[in-house]
C-alpha cells in the first residue's frame, strides 16, 4: 500500500503573510470560490420579487439555513 501523505505532485508555492506561512494555491482558490459565490448571489438577488425567482429562492434558503 502506498503512503499518500508522502506523495508530492508538482511544486507548491508558499507565501509569508504576517508571520504565517500560507499555501498560495489554497488561498487563490479560496478567493476565486468566494468571488463566484458572491457574484452569483448578487446576480440572483439584485432585483428581488414578491414571488421569488429560482436563484433568489435558493439564496434565501441558504441564508435561512445559516441563520438557524
Amino acid at each position: 500500500l502506498y503512503e499518500i501523505s508522502g506523495v508530492e505532485v508538482g511544486q507548491h508555492f508558499y507565501w509569508q503573510i504576517g508571520g504565517f506561512q500560507v499555501h498560495a494555491q489554497v488561498l487563490i482558490t479560496s478567493w476565486v470560490v468566494i468571488a463566484i459565490l458572491l457574484g452569483s448571489a448578487a446576480i440572483a438577488v439584485r432585483n428581488p420579487q414578491t414571488i421569488p425567482t429560482d436563484g433568489q429562492n435558493f439564496f434565501e434558503y441558504v441564508l435561512e439555513f445559516i441563520e438557524t
